[in-house]
């Protein structure tokens, strides 16, 4: 090594010599580093790593995208469903315009809500309990239309009245999440949530009925929903019914769903084929949609139709929009529970307001209606693979390219699917909320559901919300009456003092350990358990062998009972009780 020193002066030497052993001493290093680590990584290998997670990330896309395909293809069938079901009736030569409100509206929530929930995959879009109040609420207006002669001029008024009643959803939505109101939410009372849900299952039922039949399912419409034609639309539909109930029992493939209406709309083209029924024939007797031709949905947000409004019919609508902004909210409640249960995510549930309450505003400002959090179509994509914000990207390109293509396709689509699709809904929500909760509720408790439920379908969704929060709250103020003031109390016959006593002490304390009572009171919210507290102690005061009475308060008891009056009732007790 000295050798290739030669010509260089002292000072270089010494410099190449101190690089020599820095080098020297980092080659251990990294010698002693393999040995702890393992061996040393090649440069092909290195390269090899560094692949690998971009192979991951193409996989991870892959999935979101195959996720969002699957649960685009049912927010497609879903969409309709719902827009058939709001547009029927007198609204039914307008589908068309359903059916593009529709998609905007789940274009939009998809898209905002996939970039800003707080649970990646999430999927938004209409769902079935904002669909079936945003029916009763068109349904309402058309008729106050109707009543007062304005059958000329039904469209424009009925999607501004959707998109106002969308704005005002989403400035509810918005507020609350900036004021950190989503635990509050929480403690709306159970009976109330599951019987506007069995409410809405009903009103879907009887929805179901008008998209199958063009009637509602109503006791006037009994005898021609028994005619020939009519049973044959019914039975077909409940054929649906019975395939999508065994086959989603049976099967768990989240792609069972598609392949049954698939097949369902197989199978309808089929038998019309078979009967030598035409297309044309089918659509004349009510088998499939008419033709809708190609619509241009302009915003509904002009000088021309703000003047043309009839603002009038807000008032007699006020109810009806309040029960659309609370069951919107409870939607979301119910819905960002159920996902986080299925998958396992924890979710920030005012972060899930903001982002569905700023869907909603930007939905009214193009001419959708209610968009919401869907649990179905997020449990199936996570069942599917989707991981992140992709799948609800992916969600709102398919959307969108169904609403530019036109709503052409539901020339062929038949009405019972369609109809049998809503029908299970329904019947699943019915059955879930006013069957089935009768096995964890109290007596007390389904009878109020019930109760809440009857009330909603006779009186509407605003007399469910009051007369429901007084029934909750009764219900709460009677459980808590039989709550006992005193949660438990000993003597000194039962807990025996750990201090050394003098032999005379000791002869003597038999005959006063049972003189102490310590009682610890129940904490409440309520004045009538405090006179439970009171009348203990006048108890312990009346008994001879009671010399006094120690209470130990909850911490809440002076929130709405004061506390001077109750120390002091129990001062002038104890004081009397050892005057006496």
């Amino acid at each position: 090594m000295s050798g290739e020193f030669d010509g260089l002066d002292a000072t270089e030497k010494a410099g190449f010599e101190a690089a020599l052993n820095r080098c020297g001493r980092l080659a251990l290093k990294l010698r002693a580093n393999s040995v702890t680590r393992g061996p040393s990584i090649s440069l092909t290998s290195w390269r090899w790593q560094t692949f690998v997670p971009s192979l991951s990330t193409f996989e991870t896309g892959l999935r979101d995208l195959f996720g969002g395909a699957i649960s685009g293809v049912i927010s497609i069938v879903y969409c309709v469903s719902y827009a058939a079901f709001i547009f029927s009736g007198p609204l039914a030569p307008w589908l068309g315009y359903g059916i593009a409100a529709t998609f905007i509206s789940t274009t939009i929530g998809a898209l905002v809500v996939a970039l800003r929930s707080s649970v990646p995959f999430t999927i938004a879009g209409p769902d079935s309990s904002t669909s079936v109040v945003t029916a009763t609420l068109v349904a309402a207006f058309v008729e106050w239309l109707v009543a007062n002669g304005a059958t000329d001029h039904v469209l424009e008024p009925t999607l501004l009245l959707m998109a106002l009643s969308s704005m005002l959803v989403g400035i509810l939505l918005c507020g609350l999440g900036l004021a950190r109101a989503g635990r509050a939410i929480r403690f709306v009372p159970y009976p109330v949530i599951g019987g506007f849900l069995g409410a809405t299952g009903w009103l879907m039922v009887s929805g179901a009925s008008q998209v199958i039949t063009d009637m509602p399912l109503a006791a006037a419409n009994i005898h021609a929903l028994l005619s020939p034609a009519s049973l044959f639309k019914l039975t077909a539909a409940a054929a649906i019914v019975v395939s999508l109930y065994f086959g989603l029992r049976r099967f768990r493939n989240p792609l069972v769903l598609l392949g049954l209406i698939l097949a369902g709309i197989a199978a309808a083209h089929l038998a019309f084929f078979a009967t030598g029924i035409s297309i044309t024939d089918a659509q004349a007797d009510g088998w499939l949609f008419k033709a809708e031709a190609a619509v241009a949905l302009k915003l509904p947000w002009n000088f021309e139709e703000f003047s043309r409004f009839p603002w009038p019919a807000l008032s007699s609508l006020a109810g009806d929009i309040v029960a659309m902004m609370f069951v919107t909210v409870m939607t979301v409640l119910l819905n960002t529970t159920g996902i986080e249960l299925e998958t396992r995510h924890e979710a920030n549930l005012e972060r899930e307001l903001n982002a569905v309450g700023s869907a909603n505003l930007l939905s009214a400002s193009l001419g959708g209606y209610v968009t919401c959090i869907s649990l179905s179509r997020t449990t199936l994509n996570y069942e599917v693979g989707g991981r992140g914000r992709l799948s609800g990207l992916m969600v709102a390109a398919i959307s969108g390219l169904v609403l530019a293509a036109g709503a052409g396709f539901l020339a062929y689509v038949p009405k019972f699917v369609l109809g049998g699709l809503l029908l299970y809904s329904g019947l699943y929500l019915l059955y879930r909320w006013l069957l089935d909760s009768w096995r964890y509720l109290s007596f007390v408790e389904y009878i109020s559901l019930a109760a809440i439920a009857l009330i909603i379908l006779e009186w509407g969704f605003i007399a469910g919300v009051l007369i429901g929060v007084v029934i909750g709250l009764a219900t709460f103020a009677l459980s808590v009456s039989r709550v006992h003031a005193i949660k438990f109390s000993f003597d000194g016959s039962e807990y025996h003092s750990s201090l050394d006593r003098r032999p005379d002490e000791l002869r003597s304390s038999p005959n006063m350990v049972v003189k102490f009572r310590v009682c610890s009171c129940t904490a409440t919210y309520f004045s009538a358990l405090p006179t439970g507290y009171t009348n203990t102690s006048r108890h312990c005061s009346q008994n001879k062998s009671a010399a006094s009475c120690c209470l130990i308060f909850g911490s809440s008891l002076e929130s709405t009972h004061p506390r001077h009056l109750a120390s002091h009732r129990l001062s002038r007790l104890l004081t009397s009780a050892a005057h006496g």
